[in-house]
């Protein structure tokens, strides 16, 4: 059996929350995975075609689309990490905002 890297940690065990915005986040219900995951591959794969045609800002999109993948899978969060380490003000941006969409959709602290 082939194990992907992507599909085995949005289906891995997440670890307790704790206020590090670099710690894996709560773990979200099975349809909220499954839903955030295809909604980040389109928006990243909408990114990638905007690369090449006009009226799309392709970084942008793919961006948004890697920042969300980043939500379910802590393989993406880790290469987006890598990717923004030459801008670490964008990358916090990007934790904040994990953070506040995760609380929203009840992945939020345990408390």
């Amino acid at each position: 059996m082939i194990r992907s890297p992507v599909l085995g940690s949005l289906l891995s065990v997440n670890q307790p929350d704790t206020e590090d915005p670099h710690s894996p986040r709560p773990r979200l219900s099975t349809w909220k995975r499954i839903l955030l995951f295809v909604a980040g591959w389109t928006v990243l794969l909408v990114g990638v075609a905007g690369l090449v045609l006009p009226g799309i800002q392709g970084i942008l999109t793919i961006l948004i689309g890697a920042a969300i993948l980043s939500l379910v899978s802590e393989t993406a969060y880790r290469l987006l990490g890598r990717l923004l380490r030459r801008w670490p003000a964008l990358m916090e941006r990007i934790d904040r905002w994990r953070k506040k969409v995760s609380d929203r959709i009840g992945g939020g602290h345990n408390t």
